[in-house]
């Protein structure tokens, strides 16, 4: 689903459930919006895939909220801009990007009002910084490469900034939406803490093109700067170092100054009279500059401004990519299938499949199991127990006998037993695989079963410390390879279906979406 249509239906969900009464959207029209989205997309025939029935549904459910969306923005204009977090990050790119090119005019004057510095800051600083950076984030892609990705992306680090800027903005408007209609702040604020944590992706994207940007817009102003004020003053360029002498100048020039060179055709100077003839000594020294102007132009767009284009280019096609597959929240499924559940378009039930590793749970353990995996995904979810993978056979887990559409992959190992990489790692690894190949929706949760454990202890409070430690044991195996455990002793769940609201959100938020 793409982020605007998802945006949607969150705004309409949060209204819908804060707004029982329906003083915000009457009752009246939801119920005229369902029948006109269910008119315009005719149910799927009967012999239509889980999956093609699952898309169907999701159409509905957008059609119906842009319907209802319409309406709200219509009374309410606020909500476009509480809901639109990048309509408030877009005047702090702005900001950004004037800053970044009056900044780089102020370096184009930093040394002094009529004299270049050819192997100094600022050009050359410029570009050590830039090309750091392009270091920085080939080692960042590598270790992506190689490392399980994080669990779900934060919000910190430089590219947060416009992000973090337009929650803020957005959150100012919430609170002041609620001095004349509280309703609907209650509503706005309910949507916000659904939609940041599924934004997350793609206001980090943002933020990251327009840094590459800023950067890009830098080396600008820095050729800004030089041309314009080369008009009013007479520039001259040279070099002055403590260190180096001139055969070393001479070797950095055509280094930092070779490629702009061969492209424009303005010869370095090559024997030491002339690079002599450039050393700043008591306030003479120094040559016309502009050629050089010429050069530090070329070689800014070169090493800065090209570069810096290319990876905000990448950042647009990223941000493309991420707002086409948002992951749905969990909190949406069950409204989704609350408002179409009485038409041929309703979704299909949630379906969970169970497989035990190396342990053989009871039937406490399977009864537990069942209540807590229907208390977070929906009373009506489909489970299916499938037979233990025995200790040494993973290669079992991963056969074509074990293939299927299921909802929820669910990973059942035992606390009692010690984590180990050559066989419970192989088994998160395969599944880990297999979700990555799987249907958008397919989802993948471990379970840490603690009663076979806590029973072995038999509650001694001196051996308090050695469950913490298993425990922990097993939060960092399982986190290594990129996922979150749920550890829950099954056995002890209470009957009723009222599981602790903490407990089933523990499971929902361990329950990891599509493996990139």
């Amino acid at each position: 689903m793409n982020a605007d249509s998802l945006r949607t239906i969150l705004l309409v969900k949060a209204v819908e459930e804060q707004d029982a009464d329906g003083a915000i959207l009457p009752v009246a029209e939801r119920e005229a919006a369902t029948r006109t989205a269910l008119r315009r997309m005719p149910a799927p025939m009967p012999s239509a895939s889980r999956t093609e029935r699952e898309q169907h549904g999701w159409r509905v459910l957008v059609m119906r909220a842009e319907e209802l969306a319409a309406k709200l923005v219509q009374r309410h204009p606020v909500v476009v801009r509480a809901v639109t977090l990048e309509s408030h990050a877009r005047p702090a790119a702005l900001l950004l990007l004037v800053a970044a090119f009056l900044f780089g005019v102020l370096l184009s004057a930093l040394d002094s009002r009529v004299r270049i510095e050819i192997v100094a800051f600022p050009l050359l600083g410029l570009i050590l910084w830039n090309l750091a950076v392009y270091a920085g984030l080939a080692i960042a892609s590598l270790r992506r490469n190689r490392a399980l990705p994080p669990l779900r992306p934060v919000a910190t680090g430089w590219s947060s900034w416009p992000a973090r800027w337009g929650w803020r903005r957005a959150a100012a408007l919430i609170r002041q939406s609620a001095f004349y209609h509280r309703p609907l702040a209650a509503a706005l604020r309910r949507f916000s803490e659904e939609w940041w944590p599924v934004a997350q992706p793609l206001l980090l994207a943002q933020g990251k093109r327009i840094f590459h940007l800023c950067s890009a817009v830098v080396a600008l102003g820095l050729v800004f700067g030089f041309y314009v004020r080369g008009i009013a003053f007479e520039y001259r360029a040279g070099w002055e170092s403590t260190f180096l002498g001139p055969e070393q100048v001479s070797a950095l020039l055509h280094v930092l100054y070779g490629p702009a060179s061969a492209l424009t055709g303005i010869p370095l100077p090559v024997d030491r009279a002339s690079i002599e003839a450039l050393h700043w000594r008591s306030g003479a020294g120094g040559g016309p500059a502009a050629d050089w102007i010429h050069l530090v132009a070329v070689t800014a767009v070169m090493y800065v401004v090209l570069p810096r284009l290319l990876l905000a280019v990448a950042a647009t096609f990223s941000i493309a990519k991420i707002s086409r597959s948002l992951v749905t929240p969990d909190a949406l499924l069950p409204y989704a299938r609350g408002v179409l559940a009485s038409s041929d378009s309703a979704l299909p039930a949630a379906a969970a499949r169970v497989t035990p590793f190396a342990y053989r749970p009871g039937t406490d353990v399977l009864d537990g199991t069942q209540r807590l995996l229907r208390a977070a995904f929906g009373a009506d979810t489909r489970i299916d127990f499938a037979s233990a993978v025995a200790y040494g056979d993973e290669a079992a887990f991963d056969a074509p006998s074990r293939q299927g559409a299921f909802d929820v992959e669910v990973l059942l190992f035992s606390l009692a037993a010690t984590p180990e990489a050559e066989n419970h790692g192989a088994v998160l690894a395969a599944a880990r695989a297999r979700m990555a190949g799987g249907a958008a929706q397919a989802r993948l949760l471990v379970l840490v079963d603690e009663s076979t454990f806590l029973a072995h202890m038999q509650g001694d409070p001196a051996l308090a410390g050695r469950i913490e430690q298993r425990r922990d044991s097993w939060s960092a195996f399982v986190a290594a390879h990129g996922l979150e455990p749920c550890l829950v002793d099954l056995a002890s769940l209470p009957g009723s279906t009222d599981l602790p609201a903490d407990l089933v959100s523990r499971v929902r938020r361990a329950c990891r979406g599509r493996m990139p």
